[in-house]
């Protein structure tokens, strides 16, 4: 199935944000390309973050993308997860999502949070990280901020439509 548009803007928002990051794309037609910031990648990830951006929103259809899987990290519901670290994209702008993080009270108190503002998508990059607290600590807290974050925009859209 094709992943959607709104998951394919967070993987190019996680392309400004993430350092080192690198992937493999599986397009609709079978198809595996390599994205990455390497002289074999068939594209930097700036390249791949761009044409994602200036896709049509009045085009037909989202960018045929399959499947996606990273290099150098796990992904599990929605958080990429490597050595020491989490990452996943909220829905939210940036003040928002730093409000739900600070609302967390699953996230412990010596893991460290970044919030990055992507304002050509609408979304925020988190990074959660600690080099003092054990991977299970680390996924506790990024899972509930996550879920916090999907929370907090499911609630806000039944407000606006109410």
């Amino acid at each position: 199935m094709t992943l959607s548009r709104p998951t394919v803007e967070g993987l190019a928002a996680l392309c400004a944000a993430v350092p080192d990051l690198a992937f493999t794309v599986t397009t609709a037609s079978g198809g595996d390309m390599w994205v990455a910031e390497h002289p074999d990648a068939r594209l930097c990830v700036h390249a791949f973050r761009h044409a994602i951006a200036e896709w049509p929103a009045e085009h037909t259809h989202s960018p045929c993308i399959e499947a996606v899987e990273f290099d150098a990290f796990e992904q599990r519901a929605g958080v990429l997860q490597r050595l020491g670290e989490r990452w996943f994209v909220s829905p939210l702008g940036a003040e928002e999502t730093a409000a739900c993080l600070r609302g967390c009270a699953e996230i412990d108190s010596r893991v460290r949070a970044l919030v990055r503002a992507d304002p050509d998508f609408g979304l925020s990059v988190v990074r959660l990280s600690s080099d003092e607290v054990d991977e299970s600590t680390l996924d506790d807290g990024a899972f509930a901020a996550y879920a916090a974050c999907l929370t907090e925009d499911l609630c806000g859209a039944l407000r606006r439509a109410s």
